[in-house]
């Protein structure tokens, strides 16, 4: 791991853990893209979770909530994520781990290439809802930290 890389890390668990001490979120999570397998995503960085059943979460391009914000580049946010179910186009497993009834996530894109390399997703386990509101927050969030 490069010092650049180390660097990193520290910044996107810092970044998750003064956004879920900060907001009214229940869950806060970054899901970065795999450095060795590109087509795969993880959840690395989380606040709030119940548990550690995130981390087997492996997912690829348009799948779940993070492989969907990667493939299209733009965010996503939902209010009813517990009405989904495994056969669903938009089944979730980070929202099913972590009991999440509404979520939205925006892109987290590399300044150099334009490319979008992960997402940061903050999730309600109550009957909060999330709007565009909720996307500018998360935006506005990422670009000042």
């Amino acid at each position: 791991m490069t010092l650049a890389e180390n660097a990193n890390q520290r910044n996107y668990q810092h970044l998750v853990d003064q956004l879920y001490q900060t907001s009214d979120f229940d869950f806060v999570g970054v899901a970065l893209q795999a450095n060795q397998a590109p087509h795969q995503i993880t959840w690395q960085y989380v606040a709030g979770n119940r548990g550690e059943q995130f981390r087997k979460i492996i997912l690829r391009s348009g799948i779940g909530i993070a492989g969907l914000v990667v493939r299209i580049g733009k965010p996503f946010w939902n209010n009813a994520l517990q009405n989904a179910t495994y056969t669903d186009v938009l089944y979730t497993p980070i929202a099913q781990a972590e009991c999440l009834t509404s979520a939205a996530a925006i892109p987290i894109v590399t300044t150099e290439f334009r490319l979008v390399t992960g997402v940061l997703l903050a999730g309600y386990r109550s009957t909060q809802t999330v709007s565009d509101q909720t996307i500018s927050r998360l935006s506005h969030y990422l670009a000042t930290f």
